[in-house]
């Protein structure tokens, strides 16, 4: 089961509000998109293509066969990975403020009670979401990333390579992973507002990570996909935090809304724990793990 190393580039076709943490009624957006939300997208898709209307099979099914790379924007041949660096935290070649000039704006939203038809009183909240186009110049924007593959075949579902083109199948049901599951995705929240919407532009295997703006190398140990970064590399993805770890740059607890069988959509709270963030700099030669979505951990 030999894992394969792909980009994706999605063309961003509406705003995309990437939960982070709230100010009062203010909610902050995310600069990228973390492996487990395209994990959720995947996944919901592939559910009804296949109408086996089995959201745990299949989630546990991707996660088996492929290991998620965090989505950063991408505009202009430009990839914009975080770094903390001497002057603040960088998002490509721009400080966070010019990022943000750039690519991000906000809009408020009201729940609206459906017996009166007005806004529920404390209901009013504004959104910070990153545009599909860049504010000064009207660029579109996009999304780059990476994602490993693997053929695999449990319980009757299969994830495989005929004619150099990537399938899933289940039963008699094949699916094209290109042209009709990632051909278009929807992330995020407010998708009810059509937030979130994205459409793949570039899909192919690659062998290296470097040529596409990521830092480092892999390999794989074990049936583990393993990343090594150089001392004063900023890390592209969260990394769970160990004493043994040395890095520059911020943590925070890593906390996620998942599906509940009973309660519904975003009502299980599952925490990572403590995680570097990504654009934290590594303070000597390290190698990490990728784990099911995409969170790194230390590999000793």
């Amino acid at each position: 089961m030999e894992w394969r190393l792909y980009k994706c580039i999605f063309r961003l076709k509406s705003s995309l509000y990437i939960g982070f943490h709230k100010i009062f009624h203010f909610y902050r957006t995310r600069y990228y998109v973390p492996g487990k939300i395209i994990w959720a997208s995947l996944t919901y898709k592939l559910n009804g293509l296949l109408g086996i209307n089995h959201y745990n099979k299949i989630g546990e099914f991707l996660k088996k066969a492929m290991r998620f790379g965090y989505l950063y924007l991408y505009v202009d041949n430009q990839l914009y990975l975080p770094s903390y660096t001497k002057e603040g935290l960088k998002l490509g070649q721009n400080l966070q403020y010019e990022f943000e000039k750039k690519f991000i704006s906000s809009q408020a939203f009201a729940t609206i009670d459906p017996h009166s038809f007005t806004a529920e009183e404390g209901m009013l909240h504004e959104v910070e979401f990153i545009k599909p186009y860049t504010i000064n110049e009207g660029k579109p924007v996009f999304l780059k990333g990476l994602i490993w593959i693997r053929n695999i075949y449990e319980e009757n579902l299969k994830i495989f390579i005929e004619n150099n083109t990537l399938k899933i199948k289940a039963g008699e049901k094949e699916i094209d992973f290109r042209k009709q599951l990632i051909n278009y995705l929807q992330l995020g929240g407010e998708r009810k507002y059509g937030f979130g919407l994205i459409e793949i532009n570039n899909f192919e295997e690659i062998s290296d990570m470097v040529s596409e703006g990521f830092y480092g190398k892999w390999a794989v140990k074990n049936e583990d996909i393993i990343i090594y970064l150089p001392k004063d590399m900023p890390i592209f993805a969260h990394v769970k935090y160990s004493d043994s770890l040395e890095l520059k740059g911020d943590i925070e607890l890593l906390v996620e809304r998942e599906w509940d069988l009973e309660k519904g959509a975003g009502r299980n709270i599952r925490s990572h724990g403590l995680c570097w963030v990504p654009g934290s700099l590594l303070k000597e030669d390290e190698k990490f793990k990728i784990t099911e979505f995409g969170i790194w951990g230390k590999k000793c």
